[in-house]
């Protein structure tokens, strides 16, 4: 039986990485983090801060876990110092904690496409030797993170992912997708006025579940050492995602572009060379983008609480992964 630890599992990305493992027969599952999360229960769960290196390290001390997958981080509209302290820092302590436990592990570290900075179209779909040039401080925390995996030795084996766009049940309400979802969904009369910014960026939106079985699949057979692209592929406008929201809704909205919330700040188009991973892995996405929204949209239309649309304006909801 391998024994598996998971942090931010209370996370968008986390809760999936956790509920297949769940599934998984043989996968003996711990959880690290300041709030348990659902499904885990007490016996499997260590509570402690992960800016908190002490507590990692006596939280993490009797574990011999086989396999390490890192989701926990900050993102966007956090601030600069939140996105330091919740991506570097965080990953720092935790790699540390592990490196003294003086066993051999294979630790996951899920990052991101914002570490790669602009990409010229001429770079398109981009490939893992494309050299980062990362210009906010979400993409810089994220990847000196990366930097940092990667340049740990024995007896910790880790493997960097630079995630595109992940979607799917759960999209968080300060990523656009998750915003126009939780909008649709919310009470109100007909027709909805939607001021919108710029819908026509192009992204490499991919499924979550995916995306936590790509994470899942590198622990156990990716190489040591080595960066992998996560995503589908191929992009897609957000245009095309809030058309198809709306037609599932079945709602009369007014979508206006809002010229104070349109912002030039990412690339004009942006998307994954995922060949590495699938030569290497075997792994592939099986989840398109309708299918994602459909099931984004029958979860959020039911209420839950991870829905609730956020205090943040349209004009600050990222883009990026």
């Amino acid at each position: 039986m391998a024994s598996w630890l998971v942090t931010g599992g209370n996370g968008f990305l986390g809760r999936h990485v956790l509920a297949l493992l769940g599934s998984t027969p043989g996968a003996d599952l711990f959880a690290i983090g300041r709030r348990r999360p659902a499904g885990i229960p007490t016996s499997r769960f260590i509570e402690a801060d992960l800016l908190d290196s002490e507590a990692i390290r006596s939280g993490l001390s009797g574990l011999a876990a086989d396999f390490v997958i890192h989701t926990a981080g900050k993102t966007p509209p956090a601030s600069d110092e939140e996105l330091f302290r919740g991506n570097f820092e965080a990953t720092n302590h935790l790699l540390a904690a592990l490196r003294a436990i003086e066993r051999p592990m294979r630790v996951v570290l899920s990052g991101s496409a914002a570490e790669l900075g602009p990409v010229d179209e001429s770079s398109l779909p981009v490939d893992e030797n494309y050299p980062p040039e990362p210009v906010h401080a979400y993409g810089r925390s994220k990847w000196m993170a990366t930097r940092i995996g990667l340049a740990e030795g024995p007896p910790l084996q880790v493997i960097a992912t630079q995630i595109f766009n992940p979607i799917g049940p759960g999209t968080p309400p300060n990523q656009a997708l998750g915003a126009f979802a939780a909008r649709l969904a919310a009470d109100g009369p007909d027709p909805i006025d939607l001021p919108v910014g710029d819908l026509y960026p192009r992204r490499d939106f991919v499924d979550v579940r995916d995306v936590a079985e790509a994470l899942i699949t590198l622990a156990r057979t990716g190489r040591s050492g080595q960066l992998y692209h996560v995503g589908s592929g191929r992009s897609r406008s957000v245009a095309e995602g809030l058309d198809l929201l709306i037609a599932m809704s079945g709602r009369s909205v007014i979508v206006r572009e809002d010229p104070a919330l349109v912002r030039r700040e990412g690339p004009a188009d942006s998307r994954a060379n995922i060949r590495k991973i699938v030569h290497e892995t075997g792994w592939k996405p099986r989840i398109g983008f309708e299918e994602s929204l459909r099931d984004l949209w029958n979860e959020v239309k039911t209420g839950p609480s991870c829905h609730r649309l956020a205090d943040s304006p349209l004009d600050r909801l990222p883009l990026t992964a």
